[in-house]
């Protein structure tokens, strides 16, 4: 294997590593906001005592994506390519531009603290970097889901629709806090996560 594609590979790794890692960091700061209803993006808004810890996650994994999608060995498919940058760019806006308060906390609202209700530049920014980081690790999971399809027999090519399927249900809990729209996040998330290191997996093997 290159030193160029073994590169390749660590970089997916750890990125993808560091992504999830805030669900293990809000487990160890003892959850201050309930993780069934409490979007992964609030624990970096600007009110919250341990944001940089989120933020910074999402600032070295951006990185770490971007560094990932410039360094793919030559026969790596454009898409790949293009939509780990993308990815990687949006989730570091992702961290630049983070929420005035957690927008799933009727009771953390400036309105309902005595505040005046307006927002930031940065809290509507977030939506926007957050819909690009979503189209684009849609892009991701179907050049996976190209790569597999034609494999007969095997779970493996359902992998990148089951990562997809996941992003549209947590779209729709979205509409209310009954369907958990934080537990669905954090599944997708661990689910794209899977999906990169076993990317990552698949390019080691074919390069043996």
């Amino acid at each position: 294997m290159s030193t160029r594609r073994r590169l390749y590979s660590r970089l997916i790794d750890g990125a993808a590593l560091i992504y999830s890692s805030g669900i293990l960091s809000e487990a160890l700061l003892g959850w201050k906001l309930d993780p069934r209803f409490t979007l992964l993006s609030e624990l970096a808004a600007k009110d919250r005592e341990h944001r940089r810890i989120f933020q910074s996650s999402d600032l070295i994994a951006g990185s770490l994506f971007v560094a990932a999608g410039a360094t793919a060995p030559a026969h790596a498919p454009v898409l790949l390519r293009t939509c780990l940058k993308i990815f990687g760019i949006a989730t570091i806006a992702d961290a630049l531009s983070p929420l005035d308060y957690p927008i799933s906390h009727d009771h953390l609202r400036p309105e309902a603290q005595g505040y005046p209700g307006h927002r930031t530049l940065s809290h509507y920014s977030h939506y926007l970097t957050t819909t690009v980081a979503g189209v684009a690790a849609t892009g991701v999971c179907l050049h996976d889901w190209q790569a597999h399809r034609f494999q007969k027999g095997s779970l493996r090519k359902f992998a990148g629709p089951a990562v997809i399927a996941a992003q549209v249900a947590g779209i729709a809990s979205l509409s209310s806090e009954k369907l958990l729209p934080g537990a669905v996040q954090r599944i997708q998330t661990l689910g794209f996560t899977l999906l990169c290191w076993e990317i990552a997996r698949h390019d080691k093997q074919v390069a043996r």
